[in-house]
């Protein structure tokens, strides 16, 4: 007898699905239940909410359900969520292929790897489709970091006119980690569009820029800058580990704002 969920309102449910994509619920029997109940709800937030819990459980049985909901559900906040969760899979086999697939504990496999790559290509080349979805198809490949046909993808969204695939682009420069992106990263946190001096920080940090340094510390002492860049350039000067920035780093463990002490 299938189990019957309790009746929940939409505030619920997604108060819920947050525990479960936060790892504050266990991905247990019962939260699989749950998430099968609500990855078709008739509320398109939820569905796309539930879409998103499927990140933490890259198990190749959601592989045609997320495909399925990249190109057919009604809602593009549904169908980006769909792309984007299918990115999972291109990091479990990008680290499975790198281990040449031996030894590497992870269910997914060759062919479906391929397949996920081959789906998300489609969508990324097609200029048919929404701008929304070429570009979280763009990012869901980032992780293919020796991909010369990715590489392309990112610096075409780079030099493209709509901003957002911009703001894409540099997103995927961090998940990327190719060396080549590090001038683009290094001129962009001075960008006037906060949006993309966000990424470009966030980029730097994941990329390790020691000639980002100097740019981050004058964010971190400028009162000028808004809170959560600064928050953002704090910790990226710490994932980059240059010796300048730990005399700035230490005197900001004494601040009077609890956050800038925490990060």
């Amino acid at each position: 007898m299938p189990t019957r969920l309790p009746k929940m309102s939409k505030r619920e449910k997604l108060n819920l699905l947050a525990d479960i994509e936060d790892g504050y619920r266990p991905f247990d029997k019962h939260a699989l239940t749950l998430l099968r109940s609500l990855l078709d709800d008739p509320d398109p937030r939820v569905r796309a909410e539930a879409i998103a819990c499927l990140w933490n459980d890259p198990d190749p049985r959601w592989i045609d359900l997320l495909m399925h909901k990249a190109t057919e559900d009604p809602y593009s906040e549904v169908r980006t969520h769909a792309i984007s969760a299918l990115g999972r899979y291109i990091f479990e086999g990008d680290a499975a292929a790198f281990e040449d697939w031996d030894g590497y504990e992870i269910s997914i496999t060759a062919d479906d790897y391929a397949r996920v790559t081959d789906f998300l290509f489609r969508i990324a080349q097609d200029p048919e489709e929404a701008v929304e979805a070429r570009r979280y198809a763009i990012e869901a490949l980032a992780f293919r970091s020796e991909d010369a046909d990715v590489l392309d993808l990112i610096e075409w969204a780079y030099h493209h006119d709509d901003r957002r695939l911009k703001v894409s682009a540099l997103f995927s420069m961090a998940r990327n980690g190719d060396p080549r992106w590090t001038d683009s990263i290094l001129q962009e946190l001075h960008s006037r569009d906060t949006e993309i001096q966000y990424e470009a920080v966030h980029a730097a940090g994941e990329l390790g820029l020691e000639e980002a340094t100097n740019s981050l510390i004058e964010m971190v002492r400028s009162k000028n800058v808004r809170k959560p860049l600064r928050l953002l350039a704090i910790y990226a000067l710490g994932e980059i580990g240059d010796e300048r920035a730990y005399p700035v780093l230490d005197r900001l463990t004494h601040s009077r704002d609890r956050d800038v002490r925490d990060v």
